[in-house]
């Protein structure tokens, strides 16, 4: 493996990592907008998807905890969190020496880890779209009293 072909490794193991956010963000907006649905005209509710268009990864957790019921999935998504961060901030560094070459048993070991994190990612992701179609048909198929006064 050269360098190149190393660091082709971490960002495609990152960019899953980046689609695991994107899945966060995606799964908010649509709880949000359910919510807003089903509040209708009794309060005002201002709160979107977008407030949460520029959170960290452990902000996406933290309101992902609290629009769900899965503690099992918040627990995967802050093992996977603590992972992300050490890969993304600190692994590369370690796979470096003091002149900014590449340490080749050092990335080796590396290596088995982006791999980890991109099955991770992926299974996350899946997970994610999983617990969101728990709602997803109330959101866009339910007719809430409200939306029925207001058509009539």
């Amino acid at each position: 493996m050269d360098e190149d072909g190393f660091y082709l490794k971490v960002s495609r193991a990152l960019s899953g990592c980046q689609l695991v956010e994107q899945q966060l963000k995606l799964y908010i907006t649509e709880a949000l907008e359910l919510v807003k649905k089903c509040v209708g005209d009794k309060m005002p509710f201002n709160m979107s998807g977008q407030d949460y268009a520029n959170s960290s990864l452990e902000g996406l957790i933290k309101i992902f905890k609290r629009l769900s019921d899965n503690p099992s999935l918040v627990g995967d998504l802050n093992k996977f969190k603590d992972e992300r961060n050490f890969l993304s901030h600190e692994g590369i560094t370690h796979c470096l020496d003091y002149e900014g070459t590449l340490f080749y048993s050092t990335a080796a070991e590396y290596q088995s880890r982006l791999k980890a994190i991109e099955d991770e990612a992926g299974r996350l992701r899946l997970a994610l779209h999983e617990e969101a179609n728990k709602f997803r048909a109330h959101l866009w198929f339910d007719v809430i009293e409200v939306e029925q006064a207001q058509s009539k």
